[in-house]
């Protein structure tokens, strides 16, 4: 096994995965529009002599499926990622030395790149693998555009997350087997009239749709407080988070609408009618003033999960990462959102997640190094290998 390791190691390319991911950086793919570099990463695969299956569900975000068959009944692992980025705007990419600069860099083209390398490894030196590996892409992932439509649509089909799941995004040096659900929240005030003068609202009894948002945001927080005093040892507290609030157009005029929204993270015991149920109830708790109309909205982007720390993919991931870094992956728990929490809890199948080092997702300035997108690609070789295992 060792002397295979090796050998495989020695075939990736580190200028491969520099260009390849360099150039999947360069092709815009905003949420809602990866048809461009989904038709890239498709090329690149058939190039290796592959059949890559491309499902058009949604429009412009298609996502993709690649077989690479070892034996019939074996086991099948499935290599996943999305090819969507957030809407934030970046500078133009570029690389500087060791690294890649760009929107999508380390969140996560550098773990796409790193999926194809790794079947590329694997066909040109002939490994005839006792399982099967699976590599899927998709789109509409990234949040409040996406709402995971295309894995949701992938793990539907039955055929592509079958036995196990590697997520190639997140940490490279830890393994959550715990993770955090998140639930996205909006509120919108409104009461019927325009703007006015406080000092001619007030007589009339004309209520602020601000103070009512104010009243909701402050019963958030103590919420917060209250769990803060039961965290769970590797997620910590459920929490509600703020992100926006927005209203009025002048210090002495009340405004008409006001809007709010934010995340909701809670933990894994929680069902979906569990997360519905706890916001109607905080929404009924703020009484409302007659005169205004509260409308409010709660989207699911993942509920939180839990994988069983024995589980043979966590096991053979955790022995791939100690025999390319020389030390134990440690277990931790996850407080954002990713593919993870969808094949876990809707796909009903163990799933590990395993990045390419970087740690700038929606930042002002992503990047990632490829030292790091070959150091992975290394674990997910000796991943494949130790799971699926190889023919004779």
């Amino acid at each position: 096994m060792d002397d295979l390791l090796n050998r495989l190691f020695a075939s990736i390319s580190a200028e491969h995965l520099r260009d390849l991911t360099y150039e999947m950086v360069r092709i815009p793919s905003p949420t809602g529009d990866a048809e461009d570099v989904t038709a890239y990463y498709v090329q690149q695969l058939r190039a290796l002599g592959l059949e890559v299956q491309v499902l058009n569900d949604f429009p412009r975000s298609p996502s993709t499926v690649t077989r690479l068959l070892g034996k019939p009944g074996g086991l099948t692992l499935t290599l996943d990622g999305h090819l969507d980025t957030i809407h934030t705007s970046h500078a133009a990419p570029y690389i500087e030395g060791d690294r890649i600069v760009g929107r999508g860099a380390g969140d996560m083209k550098s773990g796409i790149a790193a999926m194809v390398e790794t079947a590329r490894v694997l066909l040109e030196n002939d490994v005839r693998l006792n399982g099967n590996l699976i590599l899927a892409t998709h789109s509409l992932h990234e949040a409040p555009v996406g709402h995971m439509q295309g894995l949701k649509a992938l793990l539907a089909r039955g055929d592509v997350f079958v036995d196990a799941a590697l997520v190639t995004e997140g940490q490279c040096d830890a393994l959550p087997i715990r993770g955090k659900g998140q639930a996205l929240y909006e509120c919108e005030i409104t009461r019927e009239g325009k703007a006015l003068h406080e000092n001619e609202a007030r007589p009339l009894g004309i209520p602020n749709p601000l103070d009512y948002a104010v009243k909701l945001a402050g019963r958030m927080l103590e919420y917060n407080a209250a769990w803060a005093q039961k965290p769970d040892p590797l997620l910590g507290p459920e929490t509600f988070f703020l992100g926006q609030i927005h209203s009025g157009d002048f210090y002495n005029r009340v405004p008409a609408k006001a809007f709010m929204n934010g995340v909701h993270r809670y933990w894994p015991d929680k069902s979906w009618e569990d997360v519905e149920r706890m916001f109607n109830q905080l929404i009924a708790s703020v009484e409302k003033p007659a005169g205004l109309q509260i409308d409010t909205k709660l989207f699911g982007n993942g509920l939180g999960y839990e994988v069983n720390p024995d589980e043979q993919i966590v096991s053979a991931l955790r022995s791939a990462y100690q025999t390319v870094v020389g030390e134990a992956l440690q277990l931790v728990g996850a407080l954002s959102v990713s593919d993870v929490n969808v094949i876990a809890r809707e796909g009903g199948i163990p799933v590990v997640a395993h990045g390419t080092g970087s740690t700038t997702a929606h930042a002002d300035v992503e990047w990632v190094n490829v030292s790091d997108i070959v150091r992975s690609t290394q674990v997910y070789l000796a991943t494949v290998i130790t799971y699926l295992g190889v023919q004779g």
